[in-house]
């Protein structure tokens, strides 16, 4: 099995590089929620039709 013993040998320093505190890790989670919550209200944002102005009525367009 050596593809697996090739990746553990490539997933170990990734994984000691990003070796968190607890503290770290909570900050990390909140920055995702936060974007994954500016990502959700862009996107409800932009699901709503366009607003249009109603035509001006024929008393509007007389002075």
């Amino acid at each position: 099995m050596k593809w697996k013993e090739a990746i553990r040998a490539f997933w170990l320093p990734v994984k000691a590089s990003f070796d968190l505190t607890a503290s770290e890790r909570r900050f990390v989670l909140g920055l995702l929620l936060l974007f994954s919550l500016g990502l959700g209200a862009r996107w409800l944002h932009q699901r709503k039709p366009p607003q249009t102005t109603p035509a001006p009525t024929i008393q509007e367009k007389q002075p």
